[in-house]
């Protein structure tokens, strides 16, 4: 049974319907196209669920929810105050990170967290994932963009050093695997 995968798309009416994966990635699409044109909101507070079958994997429900977003910060000192733009991009961020949160305390939850290769001491989003999952038991990293920080190893024992990641054993010593 189920010998080749199967996606299910849950509409607003909340009934699931078959869907192929080109579907469902231009129904992701066609959203973020709206969102992006839409003047108030960057993102939407609905979730997107798509369950997926297979033989030979285990059944699961995916939830996409909004991307982090990065708010303009206005420098101190500033003579000038945060414009309306930089104020709204700061309660966009704000209230996506509280939703995404909320939505990650589900301890049944495994938690996806794709954040870009920088610093392995100052994820940024690994930060806000703590938030709901302090040791990091219930996520899987996902770090993406090693192409960018390779520019600026000198020699092959740099990169084994950065990889290694020292400081994220000692940031999360319970983690399960790394």
């Amino acid at each position: 049974r189920c010998t080749h995968p199967k996606c299910f798309l849950q509409g607003e009416d909340g009934i699931e319907r078959p869907k192929s994966l080109t579907d469902i990635q231009e129904y992701i699409e066609s959203e973020n196209r709206r969102l992006e044109r839409d003047p108030v909101r960057s993102f939407d507070p609905r979730e997107i669920n798509i369950r997926m079958e297979y033989k030979y994997c285990p059944n699961m429900i995916l939830i996409d929810t909004p991307g982090l977003i990065a708010a303009p910060r206005v420098p101190r000192g500033s003579t000038g105050a945060a414009t309306v733009q930089q104020r709204a991009l700061q309660a966009a961020a704000k209230e996506a990170e509280r939703l995404v949160v909320t939505k990650m305390r589900c301890p049944d939850y495994i938690i996806l967290c794709v954040e870009d290769t920088m610093d392995w001491k100052h994820g940024a989003t690994r930060e806000i994932v703590q938030k709901a999952d302090p040791d990091l038991s219930r996520t899987v990293i996902v770090n993406t963009k090693l192409d960018t920080k390779i520019p600026q190893f000198g020699a092959p024992s740099d990169v084994h050093d950065f990889l290694r990641a020292d400081i994220i054993d000692k940031i999360s010593p319970h983690k399960l695997g790394g």
